[in-house]
């Protein structure tokens, strides 16, 4: 399910939803969240692409309410990069992964594919945000007792760190000795971990 009000980067998604082997027939559209609501009670999408740029507040609503309900839904936000304390609320929301606005053709596919495998994408700016909130390795006693952390494996927090001084997963993966597949693995470990945080 695509919920997008911009005709030209709909017809984008449907295009890549079509090269991912999403049957364009069962591609289903609309730009109000309204009308989202009514065809999930309908429809049950295992992904569902919602542009923020909607209404910021009812869509973070909109993905708490649907998680609630379908708690398996791939759900991908879509956002303007400088958008990083917005990405962070859909993430706790319950959303599991992105795209930008201005991201090229090939990352928004990648992003995509890795959610689809289970995984999730992290890029710098955002790895940053997360280890600005309370975050902290198990290994670790928390600094910071007043706000619940979120408490990462080693891996999970050593893979926050790397992405947060540049590095990108695959290089990630090399240097940790893990597969890309484990590495987006935890990604995603670590974003239901700040979901839990909320609910």
């Amino acid at each position: 399910m695509l919920i997008v009000n911009q005709p030209a980067f709909n017809y984008l998604l449907e295009n890549l939803l079509t090269g991912l082997g999403y049957p364009a027939e069962l591609i289903i559209s609309t730009d109000h969240l309204a009308s989202a609501e009514k065809l999930l009670q309908q429809h049950l999408p295992n992904l569902i692409l919602i542009d923020l740029s909607l209404d910021q507040t009812e869509s973070i609503i909109f993905i708490q309410r649907l998680k609630k309900f379908h708690p398996d839904a791939n759900v991908i936000v879509i956002l303007a990069q400088h958008q990083t304390s917005l990405l962070f609320d859909a993430i706790q929301a319950g959303a599991l992964g992105y795209i930008f606005h201005e991201n090229t053709e090939a990352e928004m596919l990648n992003n995509i594919k890795s959610i689809l495998r289970g995984g999730a994408p992290l890029h710098e700016v955002f790895a940053q945000y997360i280890l600005s909130y309370p975050v902290k390795s198990n290994q670790t006693i928390s600094s910071n007792p007043l706000n619940k952390p979120a408490h990462l494996t080693a891996i999970e927090f050593e893979i926050l760190n790397l992405v947060a001084t540049g590095l990108n997963l695959r290089q990630i993966a090399e240097q940790t000795s893990n597969s890309l597949y484990k590495i987006e693995g935890n990604i995603k470990s670590i974003y239901r971990k700040l979901a839990s945080l909320k609910n």
